[in-house]
């Protein structure tokens, strides 16, 4: 959009962008004791199981950590949630496929290669916690792999496939909001029936995410760009779509009295409805293989479960 008419539009405003936040590791110190006592406070005699449970979520997280870390994403943070469970965050002005795909699988995939070591070693052996540990680990990492959003198998589904395809990607993500529903009522637990309901609200703005974005491809406005890439039309363009779409913006902005505060609000609510540029640079090979890897860590752990004669052995894990 940078061409020589961008100069009869107003300049769009500075955006500063979100500084680098010390502190990360205590924060994340400080959310693993809130699980901890959350935990316990509803099962407290069940510490071995907390500490097994503390172990698994935090290879499984510090696994996408680490490979974030290695491709240079931006403000990484790891948190957990009390009852749900724990999640990485961080971003970076590009993606390239396949960076998305090894972050997607470096949480499960180590999750469940220790978990085989484990559960041969202690089986073998016959050391009871090797056993338990390793079960969790295979439950906790290989529903993950499940190919519904916001899990690590959806993820990867959508990475490998639908990257562009955003109405699909809307479909997937409320779908898999109702199967996480209907999973909920069907195991009576309200916990995993309210995450499904969030997720609804959040195929809600996707929902708004696509309509504008599909306004803006029949206007020919490019918004898969950064914020400091983007040009002072394009910038013009977006910002009415946005307001058009959301009309509590609209009236918070024709109503507050700081135009400057209402500016910086408007500009981040534009930020956030482009796209960071994604290369696709996964070829059939690759995802092949991706594809692969993925049905062997669900399969892998399933077969070694099953083959098992715990009475022979072990009480049932």
């Amino acid at each position: 959009m940078n061409n020589e008419f961008d100069s009869f539009y107003p300049p769009k405003p500075f955006l500063e962008k979100e500084a680098h936040k010390p502190g990360h590791v205590a924060v994340t110190v400080f959310s693993i004791i809130l699980f901890a006592i959350a935990f316990l406070f509803f099962f407290d005699q069940q510490i071995t199981f907390l500490v097994e449970l503390l172990a698994v979520l935090l290879i499984h997280e510090l696994g996408h950590y680490l490979m974030m870390k290695r491709f240079g994403y931006e403000n990484v943070r790891m948190l957990f949630i009390p009852l749900m469970g724990a999640f990485v965050h961080g971003s970076k002005p590009e993606y390239r496929q396949k960076e998305s795909v090894l972050v997607i699988m470096a949480g499960p995939i180590p999750g469940i290669v220790i978990g085989v070591a484990l559960w041969l070693i202690g089986i073998d052996m016959k050391i009871q916690w090797m056993v338990d540990a390793a079960f969790l680990s295979f439950v906790l990492n290989a529903i993950n792999l499940i190919p519904l959003l916001p899990l690590d198998g959806g993820r990867l589904l959508n990475a490998l496939f639908f990257e562009r395809m955003e109405l699909f990607q809307v479909v997937f993500a409320f779908g898999s909001s109702l199967a996480i529903i209907g999973l909920g009522f069907f195991i009576n637990s309200y916990i995993l029936m309210g995450f499904g309901f969030l997720m609804g609200l959040q195929v809600r703005g996707m929902h708004r995410k696509y309509i504008v974005h599909k306004s803006l491809r029949d206007s020919n406005v490019e918004y898969r760009t950064t914020y400091d890439n983007l040009s002072n039309k394009a910038y013009h363009f977006i910002k009415n779509e946005v307001l058009e779409h959301t009309p509590g913006l609209k009236r918070f902005l024709e109503e507050s009295e700081s135009s400057e505060d209402a500016t910086t609000i408007v500009a981040g609510e534009v930020s956030n409805m482009l796209v960071p540029p994604h290369h696709r640079d996964a070829g059939i090979v690759f995802r092949a293989m991706a594809i692969l890897v993925w049905i062997a860590a669900i399969a892998v752990p399933l077969y070694l479960v099953l083959n098992v004669d715990f009475s022979q052995a072990f009480r049932a894990v």
